[in-house]
């Protein structure tokens, strides 16, 4: 992925005007989209002096679309208690002074096994102002597919997967991840 893209995305976290033409992504302020939002009878869900900051305010996170030469997604089985068995994309938390490929390669490596290199930067999601989701592509570079017998606190294991419907999701957002990704 072209630093390019990390630096915009930076300077846009950070509040700061993009240049050139990446300054057409967006033209308006939080303060317009919040008037724009109220005077349709919606409550905004952030202020107009929102600031976003890690691990304060808000939440980074990163999702992995990987997909081989014959069709299938790489998928992870969750271990977390909450939703353990069922299955995501390899996703997680950025850590602080990480950067968004890196927390992506990472992810993949702790939760599947297979390393990759990201690629693509697919979609940036926000919800309610509380966490940001920076989705990827990649392609597997290395590594071993885990197994349950490698199971850990990460994952229970990891599959290419052909049709999503024979899995147990732990939430359907990422079918339409899936769906951008295999159009890339």
């Amino acid at each position: 992925m072209p630093d390019t893209v990390e630096l915009s995305v930076e300077k846009v976290l950070d509040g700061l005007p993009l240049d050139g033409e990446e300054s057409e992504i967006c033209d308006f302020s939080l303060e317009e989209q919040n008037a724009a939002l109220e005077s349709q009878g919606v409550c905004p869900s952030v202020g107009p002096n929102f600031k976003p900051v890690l691990g304060e305010t808000l939440t980074y996170i990163v999702a992995v679309v990987v997909i081989n030469d014959d069709g299938e997604v790489l998928m992870m089985q969750e271990a977390k208690e909450s939703c353990a068995g069922k299955w995501y994309l390899p996703a997680g938390r950025m850590e602080k002074g990480e950067t968004i490929c890196a927390a992506g390669e990472r992810e993949v490596l702790e939760e599947t096994g297979l390393v990759v290199q990201c690629t693509t930067l697919l979609m940036v999601e926000c919800a309610g102002g509380l966490w940001i989701r920076y989705v990827l592509t990649g392609v597997v570079t290395g590594g071993a597919l885990k197994t349950p017998a490698d199971a850990d606190k990460e994952s229970l294991q990891a599959k290419w997967i052909g049709n999503l419907a024979e899995l147990t999701l732990r939430a359907t957002d990422i079918t339409e991840l899936i769906d951008r990704a295999s159009q890339t």
